[in-house]
């Protein structure tokens, strides 16, 4: 299972439309779920680096692009994907 968070950053259309931002998350988790990603959480994070974290879990690294490129071609975020481990697989790699 490929584990990991996705930073995400408003963009100014975004910022605009901020009000909206749990109810898009909502619309979001439903986007994911039917290209077989399953969210763990979404986390918001006013004043941080960047303005939320989504906690993903997938088969494989194709429902991530998927889900990341249809959310961001609606123009309220952009958006980078970090691989994360288990402390059981960071005890295996090194």
């Amino acid at each position: 299972m490929l584990k990991g968070v996705i930073l995400v950053d408003y963009t100014d259309q975004g910022r605009r439309i901020i009000k909206e931002s749990p109810d898009r998350a909502e619309a979001a988790i439903a986007q994911a779920k039917k290209l077989g990603l399953q969210v763990k959480d979404i986390l918001f994070t006013p004043g941080g680096p960047h303005d939320a974290a989504i906690v993903v879990e997938a088969e494989s690294r194709e429902p991530i692009g998927k889900f990341m490129s249809s959310v961001q071609a609606l123009g309220n975020v952009k958006m980078k994907f970090i691989r994360a481990f288990s402390i059981e697989e960071m005890r295996n790699m090194v």
